[in-house]
């Protein structure tokens, strides 16, 4: 790694490249752009810093075991840990609304703008959920459902525009870093998995009745 930057970096540099470090360890993703209310979609700044800097971050990331990545066409950075350490582990139901969430994605890709965000609620996550692609037997409770997209928001997969994810009603964006998260062969996969297990629980249950 080459220190010339960083000896030659204001404070000013010095400290941004310290904040875009720590985003992208604490939160995996950084966007394009962010949702601002009463402004709409904006530029996000921490994106621009790391376009100008890019080898610079990638290399400093890489001493620590993470891999820097960048999605240009659709917009964000991304880090992997090479020692495949530090994963996120979601339970059944977080990951069946993760996979309802990137459905929804891959439904509106052909209607998506520039921004390429899909708009939905939390109503329809559990109607895919749990009507559409019966993923699941049954509705989680609100509070699953809440800590659930939490996590996905915490990690720049999804990003909350109005009201809040224990209630029906409430707005968010899916982010194009859906498409990393969950491939679509992947999807495919996954959903099928699920199904199964539930089927065989039932028929336990049936057969136990």
């Amino acid at each position: 790694m080459s220190f010339d930057w960083i000896g030659a970096a204001t404070q000013k540099e010095l400290d941004h490249f310290k904040a875009v470090c720590n985003q992208l360890l604490s939160h995996t993703y950084v966007v394009r752009t962010l949702y601002k209310p009463g402004e709409g979609r904006v530029n996000n700044p921490d994106y621009v810093f790391i376009s100008a800097h890019f080898e610079e971050i990638q290399d400093y990331l890489a001493l620590l075991d993470w891999d820097l990545r960048k999605d240009d066409l659709n917009g964000y950075f991304y880090v992997i840990n090479t020692d495949e350490a530090n994963r996120c582990n979601l339970n059944k139901k977080e990951t069946a609304i993760l996979l309802a969430i990137r459905m929804i994605y891959e439904e509106n890709m052909e209607r998506l703008g520039l921004e390429q965000d899909a708009i939905c609620t939390v109503r329809d996550v559990l109607e895919k959920v749990v009507t559409d692609y019966a993923i699941l037997p049954a509705k989680p409770n609100m509070d699953e459902v809440k800590r659930a997209l939490t996590t996905l928001d915490n990690h720049c997969v999804i990003q909350r525009i109005e009201g809040r994810y224990n209630q029906g009603s409430c707005k968010f964006a899916i982010l194009p870093t859906i498409l990393s998260v969950v491939s679509s062969e992947k999807l495919n996969v996954i959903v099928s998995t699920l199904r199964k297990e539930d089927n065989d629980e039932e028929a336990e249950k049936n057969s136990a009745d």
